[in-house]
């Protein structure tokens, strides 16, 4: 792989991580693949496949630091 396909590549992967960290995105009722397949703006495999691993790895992170603040909160109200 030359180094501007690895950079393009990054990019597309902030771009998911971007569209996956927005919070205002919810889940279809077919659930989170299907969601990501719906809004996947790419058409090549490689491509798609690097736009929803950094969609995933956002709504992950989001999700544990939403499980830290409820967990910090929780500790603060106990102090």
């Amino acid at each position: 792989m030359t180094d501007n396909a690895s950079y393009e590549l990054s990019r597309i992967y902030a771009k998911g991580w971007s569209a996956g960290g927005d919070g205002s995105i919810v889940d279809s009722d077919d659930g989170l693949d299907a969601t990501i397949a719906a809004l996947n703006p790419y058409q090549i495999d490689a491509e798609r496949a690097r736009w929803a691993q950094g969609f995933q790895d956002a709504r992950r992170r989001a999700e544990e630091m939403a499980a830290r603040s409820k967990t910090s909160k929780k500790n603060t109200r106990r102090a």
